[in-house]
């Protein structure tokens, strides 16, 4: 949304639509908690009043896009680290939402529907991780969805829970006995290169204990940049979850 109103300010070719586009931000802004914000764009935006030379009213008009589509840039790069930083803390924190779910005592006045369900919960597979993690993720960001099937051309890949708003997709995986570190290796690899999004996080809970060193694994993959993807990896190698 805040990308789409910048456009339709650097594309106004009129004061009117201009000045339309620019209210259009600013009630955004103050929608989305932000009246400091919004006031400052006023203020940038702020024409002068020239009814004498049409060529200076254009020059005004152009100087006043600049200074608000460069205020916009610097917003919307805000909106992007502040979206990456609450996926992160989501995940980061995936754990608690999981014990804080079924593993902390029950209290004895919930429902018998309550106490019977969820003392059976327990994440064996990366389906079972998927169910969670987007009743984890979908509170703060509702349009997460489960099972995008993506066409790469060669075949199609299927991305566990995709965030369009933020261009990120989220990548789960939990491993087994017969898994190798070797093959989750190459599965993480293929995902970097086939999936298109700005950001895509890799969430694994290693059920197997199949890594070796959790470290040293994170930081190989986190340094690689492939198409400019921004990637993120949270390893998780307790069996309580």
């Amino acid at each position: 949304m805040l990308h789409d109103l910048t456009e339709k300010i650097e594309n106004a070719e009129t004061v009117q639509t201009y000045n339309q586009a620019v209210k259009e931000l600013a009630d955004y802004l103050r929608a989305a908690g932000e009246p400091d914000k919004a006031q400052k764009l006023i203020e940038i935006s702020a024409l002068r009043n020239n009814r004498f030379s049409e060529r200076e009213a254009e020059e005004d008009l152009a100087a006043g896009k600049t200074a608000v589509v460069e205020y916009c840039r610097l917003l919307e790069a805000d909106a992007d680290r502040t979206a990456a930083d609450r996926i992160a803390q989501l995940l980061q924190n995936f754990h608690m939402f999981c014990r804080n779910l079924y593993k902390t005592e029950i209290h004895e006045r919930c429902s018998d529907g309550i106490k019977e369900h969820l003392t059976g919960f327990g994440i064996e597979n990366e389906y079972d991780l998927q169910k969670l993690m987007l009743a984890a993720v979908s509170p703060v960001f509702p349009d997460a969805r489960i099972e995008s099937v993506q066409d790469t051309g060669h075949h199609a890949v299927r991305k566990d829970i995709v965030i369009d708003s933020e261009s990120a997709v989220i990548e789960l995986k939990c491993t087994r006995e017969s898994m190798t570190e070797r093959q989750l290796s190459e599965e993480i690899a293929s995902d970097m290169v086939h999936y298109d999004c700005s950001r895509l996080y890799f969430y694994i809970y290693d059920r197997a204990g199949i890594i070796r060193n959790p470290v040293s694994f994170r930081e190989t993959y986190e340094q690689k940049n492939i198409d400019g993807k921004s990637v993120k990896m949270f390893i998780y190698t307790h069996s309580d979850i």
